[in-house]
């Protein structure tokens, strides 16, 4: 079951730690005065004020002596049986406690040790063969053997215990976690923490097979020392990075793409509304374009209050310039009859292109924001332009004579 240590009224984001083969709730929480992997969590303000914090246990021990003889003393004396269970197996415990009695959580952090972690990950792969997308948003793997233990190719054949024969690295289940880990596009975010003295779990094995490249970090600890740190941990330092982390994408896809835009004149004296007139754009258009425009001025400012660099966002400028340059070439050919032609051409080709070429991390980007941010480079630009002939001379010669009929 997972017991929730610290619930809060309407939090939205679970951590799940997962003990090993053979581990207890005690794998987290010490009742000796050894200092306990999960206390820093609870003591960084940030993580403890917008996370919960659960305990997954489940049954496991290494040797069960007579064990239908203690099935039938139990039952005759009113007492729950309980036995060890195969990795897939537990992963649908957990999977129909996540569902049924902790449904509240949007955002799931799942965090294993050893054994485990190949739950978690069985877990993972099973929410998103059942429902197209995972409700988990970081994987944490703490010395995990997801090409199996050597020790347990040898206890398999001393024991009879279905977690050992799980573990071994010829298994069934760990070639089919891995052949499914590999082939999946829908993975959350995953880190690695490898024990560089972990004489349990070899080091070709406590990273998982994965497409893309592993984020691995590497501790001078042994497969138990790495859940039970003496002074600071570098595993428990990056764990909190990669949660807050988590937390700022979460605040970054909160941000409202779109805000009703009111024209009071404000742009009219902005020189990518000048730029417009001078191509005498139509006023349908240009609305369109002031409205993108203030869309992406907002969602910009916003990204940058969450601590996003603007620098960062150079190359999506670039791609987006280089869109209306290959347009303009069009225009300059003939293909495209007008400037009004040639402005809808560049934002259908930013639609177009939105979710490849101009592919951005950032949610609140989205095409309409992106055909705002060409008129933000305009405002600036000498080389943007929807009149053939337009230069800076000519611009400044367009703003006189507007000023002129203005007075």
């Amino acid at each position: 079951m997972i017991k929730i240590i610290n619930e809060k009224e309407g939090c939205k984001n679970l951590i799940v730690f997962i003990h090993g083969f053979i581990g207890s709730i005690e794998t987290w929480i010490k009742t000796d005065d050894s200092k306990p992997f999960i206390g820093p969590f609870f003591s960084d303000e940030q993580i403890s004020a917008n996370f919960d914090i659960g305990i997954f246990e489940y049954h496991t021990e290494l040797l069960s002596f007579f064990p239908k003889t203690r099935r039938f003393i139990n039952y005759i004396i009113g007492e729950k049986t309980s036995r060890n269970l195969p990795i897939e197996e537990i992963s649908l415990l957990l999977e129909s406690q996540l569902r049924y009695s902790h449904p509240q959580y949007e955002n799931i952090v799942l965090i294993g040790h050893s054994m485990g972690g190949l739950i978690a990950k069985r877990y993972i792969l099973n929410d998103i063969a059942k429902n197209s997308a995972t409700r988990v948003k970081l994987y944490v793997s703490l010395a995990t053997p997801h090409s199996g233990s050597i020790l347990a190719t040898y206890g398999k054949t001393i024991i009879n215990n279905f977690q050992v024969k799980d573990l071994d690295p010829l298994s069934n289940s760990i070639n089919a976690m891995n052949n499914e880990w590999v082939q999946s596009k829908l993975l959350p975010k995953r880190i690695y923490a490898q024990g560089l003295n972990d004489d349990i779990v070899p080091k070709v094995s406590s990273v998982s097979y994965d497409t893309e490249i592993q984020e691995v970090i590497y501790c001078d600890d042994d497969h138990f020392s790495i859940i039970a740190p003496e002074g600071n941990s570098v595993v428990i330092d990056a764990i909190i990075i990669q949660l807050r982390a988590l937390l700022l994408e979460q605040s970054i896809q909160s941000i409202k793409t779109e805000n009703r835009f009111v024209d009071t004149g404000q742009y009219d004296e902005e020189v990518f509304v000048l730029k417009m007139l001078m191509a005498d754009i139509h006023s349908t258009l240009m609305n369109g374009s002031k409205q993108a425009f203030f869309n992406a001025e907002f969602a910009i400012r916003k990204l940058s209050a969450q601590g996003v660099d603007v620098k960062e966002l150079a190359p999506l400028y670039e791609n987006i310039k280089e869109l209306y340059i290959v347009e303009f070439g069009h225009y300059l050919s003939g293909t495209h009859s007008s400037s009004d032609a040639l402005l809808n051409a560049v934002h259908e080709k930013i639609l177009e292109k939105d979710k490849t070429y101009l592919n951005t991390l950032y949610h609140p980007l989205q095409g309409l924001q992106k055909f705002g941010m060409l008129h933000q480079i305009a405002a600036d630009d000498k080389d943007i332009w929807w009149d053939k002939n337009g230069s800076v001379s000519t611009l400044e010669e367009f703003a006189e004579k507007l000023k002129a009929t203005q007075k």
